[in-house]
């Protein structure tokens, strides 16, 4: 009961500190519209940077309420009678928190490392094809379905990143650079995530630590040896290459969707089919 008790209060205290940053916004969204009308280019800027500022604020307030609620309705509730996600809603979750297409391994770790619960990859290709049935039915049933990247160069589906229906067809599709801007993407929504864990005090925190470093060690500059993982130095050393390569990447993808342009909804969220030449497979059995 005391540990419940301390849990609203530090819920309460939290609540009151949003209250207050909603009422710094309202005051800044206010000035930038007094500075707009007069044509006050100073006083502009001052009021973006203040409206970026308790923006930021807002999000670590609001990942701390988060889960000081969760821990509450944790103490509250009987293990057993917490309710269990779907696979396809665990997915969709861990799919939304990286941002990017990415491997079922990946996705049952950072479902692991967020709610206990680690789904056995193997059962994501099954997921798959269940959501590509179901979806030719209806497309319209669901807001989201578990969809394949698409490979920039075929038009056709990579079975092994997964994406969720909702994103731009810009961002499912994967390029000769996409492999590495996605992984500093993903390194980037990791930091992003463990820093809110962190300042949330967030047991999670370990979890997504754990997570993250490999996958920093593998950009240069984002991690030294034998310290805690820095996310600010992650960031900065995953946006720093990705100044580098992301143009690039990024024409790539759109002259993809150019290609897409005449095709069906349903070859737009599962691609093209894959062609088989007849004659080179006669050829190769011979």
């Amino acid at each position: 009961m005391e540990d419940y008790i301390g849990v609203m209060s530090r819920t309460l205290s939290i609540a009151e500190k949003l209250t207050r940053n909603a009422e710094k916004l309202q005051q800044a969204y206010a000035g930038l519209a007094k500075a707009l009308g007069v044509g006050d280019a100073i006083g502009r800027e001052r009021a973006q940077a203040k409206i970026a500022e308790y923006n930021a604020e807002y999000e670590s307030l609001a990942e701390q309420l988060r889960f000081a609620e969760l821990e509450a309705r944790e103490i509250a509730a009987p293990r057993g009678r917490k309710p269990a996600k779907p696979l396809r809603e665990l997915a969709l979750d861990a799919l939304d928190d990286l941002g990017v297409p990415a491997p079922p391994a990946l996705i049952a770790d950072l479902t692991a490392a967020l709610t206990g619960i680690r789904p056995s990859p193997s059962r994501f290709a099954s997921l798959r094809r269940d959501e590509e049935n179901a979806a030719r039915r209806n497309v319209a049933a669901r807001p989201a379905w578990i969809v394949p990247a698409i490979n920039a160069a075929e038009l056709t589906a990579i079975p092994r990143l997964l994406c969720s229906s909702a994103w731009s067809l810009e961002r499912r599709i994967v390029g000769s650079r996409s492999m590495r801007t996605d992984h500093l993407r993903i390194a980037e929504s990791l930091a992003r995530r463990l820093k809110q864990l962190r300042e949330a005090g967030a047991p999670e925190s370990k979890n997504i630590e754990r997570l993250l470093f490999p996958i920093a060690r593998a950009i240069p500059g984002a991690t030294e040896t034998g310290v805690l993982v820095d996310t600010d130095k992650v960031t900065e050393a995953a946006r720093a290459e990705l100044s580098v390569l992301e143009e690039a990447d990024r024409a790539e993808r759109g002259e993809a969707c150019a290609r897409f342009a005449t095709s069906s909804p349903h070859v737009r969220l599962w691609g093209r089919p894959v062609l088989i030449d007849t004659a080179a497979a006669a050829r190769a059995i011979k």
